[in-house]
């Protein structure tokens, strides 16, 4: 080829001269050193590669920040803000707690039991309003009936512990047919298996065990999985914990996950996709068709994550609502975890994750041979397993059944149309949905023309007793309408009270700045932002779990007894009896002042 005149001859001028450059500055090296210097390098590059994709300690921003405050100014700033966050998060977490009473120390003598229920009915207290009036997100509690069908079979089961079959039968019957029939409702086949646990994080954690133990078996030694930003994240503490690396995608316009950006993540040490059905932050359901697409074309499974709403799925099609694919019918699906307490209507805790087949259930489950206490082998984390919480969810989805379940279903998913649209149309100016939930999940956040902070709207919903959940990346607020919220009034209350809230900030715009602040999950009003968000989990648990004493003594706290000598008990009934339950004209619900 002539490449005179063309853009080759420039090409192969610059490759000539590097060839003479190299040649001239290394022709005193012996072929053998000039083969060691490149390999050496070529290690010591891949190295480094290694240790910036898999060492998540190495932050180089971290290490810069901590530099800093050796600084004396610096950290003089840096522990003035603690303390204020500090406060913060006292006020939140401790406002509804008017007296500040803590049980320090074990009572020598043990309290009546008349004393324990009154005492306990009152801590209750502090939260019944939020309850009651519908507005605790994604709050579902059972109705008379089944409440009355709950005790008793919790008098029957209290203390049985299902890990001992022999002696607790029931147990491991029920924990059977409860395994069964969520496998039929997700179209498991006859091989289809699976276990009953006690959390999400508990049935991700072994799900992520399961296909570590698979990666290894077929010879992956450093396995990743694929996890889409709006996934659960229980994946990233799963992984934490299995010390597996997570390659995190970017969502889609739609708020799904991005296929392309899956795709490009795919490679030779991928064990495990994870798709939503729905996104535990958007609401929006994966397109989870494709996704098992490229897990067949590339050879990795896919596991569905249905722990926030995935339990209402099989029940969406008998409710003419659209359907998408998303369990064991579609090939690539290998696993499924769901919880059954928010809308299977059962306690608190009640999880389950389910496989196509057995295979994968055995790297699912841990087993030791050689102990002296006998061979050992647990289908989940706990060395004893409450058959209480078996029994309840046993108990709970036989009384409900496919029809009661229809219902509900039908019942949570019209007032979830009902509050988007809503927003959509009272608030076109001020907020937008995100993407387009397909289920109970709705987040919105401000639009661009509005001059409303959203979480100052979460703060001022808050003081009207709304508890809504706080998104960050972008700020949003999420609201998971559960069956408490499909009682009559509840749309129309938040739409009159958002309608308020709008009204009056938007009157007192420019008066005073909001500052910046941050979401804390869990919490329905965020906290300000001094720049500690790197150590903002260790002062949230230390004051979630602080008993902080009063200027004034407390006989409950210094005590001998190690509680008051007070009519617990009168008291605690004259506080559930003023206690009372506004219908209409409500006002807001706000921390009692303290003297």
């Amino acid at each position: 080829m002539d490449v005179d005149g063309s853009p080759y001859r420039v090409v192969l001028h610059t490759i000539d001269n590097w060839r003479l450059f190299f040649n001239n500055n290394f022709d005193h090296l012996e072929p053998w050193q000039v083969v060691l210097y490149t390999l050496s390098w070529v290690f010591a590059i891949q190295w480094c590669r290694k240790i910036l994709k898999y060492e998540d300690d190495l932050n180089l921003r971290k290490t810069f920040h901590a530099l800093l405050l050796n600084i004396p100014v610096i950290r003089k700033s840096y522990e003035e803000n603690k303390d204020k966050v500090l406060k913060k998060l006292d006020e939140k977490l401790l406002k509804f707690d008017t007296r500040k009473e803590f049980y320090k120390f074990l009572p020598d003598r043990g309290l009546l039991p008349s004393d324990i229920i009154g005492e306990a009915a009152d801590y209750r207290a502090m939260s019944d309003l939020l309850f009651e009036r519908r507005r605790m997100n994604a709050s579902d509690f059972s109705d008379e009936a089944q409440s009355n069908l709950q005790y008793e079979i919790f008098k029957l089961f209290a203390y049985s512990n299902a890990n001992f079959p022999d002696v607790f039968p029931a147990c491991r019957k029920m924990e059977a047919e409860i395994v069964r029939m969520l496998c039929s409702l997700y179209h498991g086949g006859v091989k289809s298996t699976g276990a009953f646990t006690t959390s999400t994080t508990e049935s991700i954690v072994l799900a992520i065990k399961a296909y570590r133990n698979r990666a290894f078996k077929i010879g992956i030694r450093k396995p990743e999985i694929i996890v889409c930003e709006n996934g659960n994240i229980a994946y990233w503490e799963a992984a934490k914990l299995l010390g597996i690396r997570v390659v995190k995608v970017p969502v889609n316009h739609k708020f799904e996950s991005d296929i392309g950006s899956i795709k490009r993540a795919i490679s030779s040490e991928t064990c495990l996709i994870v798709a939503s059905a729905p996104s535990p932050v958007y609401g929006t359901i994966d397109a989870i068709d494709s996704i098992c697409k490229l897990g067949i074309r590339y050879g990795v499974p896919v596991h569905v994550e249905a722990s926030y709403g995935g339990f209402l799925l099989p029940f969406m099609e008998q409710c003419d609502f659209p359907t998408p694919p998303f369990d064991f019918r579609l090939t690539g699906v290998y696993s499924i975890s769901l919880d059954l307490d928010k809308y299977g209507c059962c306690p608190v805790g009640a999880s389950a994750v389910l496989y196509r087949d057995s295979e994968l259930f055995d790297y699912h489950c841990y087993s030791e041979t050689d102990w002296p206490g006998g061979i050992y082998v647990n289908s989940t984390l706990n060395e004893n397993r409450p058959g209480s919480l078996i029994a309840l969810t046993w108990a709970t989805l036989l009384a409900h059944g496919r029809h009661g379940f229809v219902e509900k279903t039908q019942q949570i998913l019209d007032t979830a149309h009902a509050f988007e649209d809503k927003i959509k149309e009272e608030f076109e100016d001020n907020f937008q949905v995100l993407g387009k939930p397909a289920m109970s999940v709705i987040t919105f956040t401000t639009t661009h023309n509005s001059k409303l902070n959203i979480y100052e709207v979460a703060d001022h919903m808050n003081e009207q007793g709304w508890n809504l959940g706080l998104l960050q990346n972008p700020d949003a607020l999420k609201i998971c309408i559960a069956w408490n919220q499909t009682k009559e009034g509840v749309v129309d209350e938040f739409v009159s009270d958002l309608k308020n809230i709008v009204s009056k900030l938007e009157a007192s715009s420019g008066e005073k700045p909001y500052e910046k602040h941050v979401a804390i999950y869990g919490l329905s009003s965020a906290v300000p932002d001094y720049g500690l968000n790197d150590v903002l989990p260790k002062l949230y648990t230390d004051v979630y779990y602080s008993t902080p004493s009063q200027p004034v003594r407390s006989m409950r706290t210094l005590s001998i007894e190690g509680r008051k000598i007070s009519q617990l008990q009168n008291y605690a009934r004259s506080r559930l009896a003023s206690v009372s339950v506004p219908t209409s004209g409500h006002q807001p619900l706000l921390p009692p002042s303290e003297e």
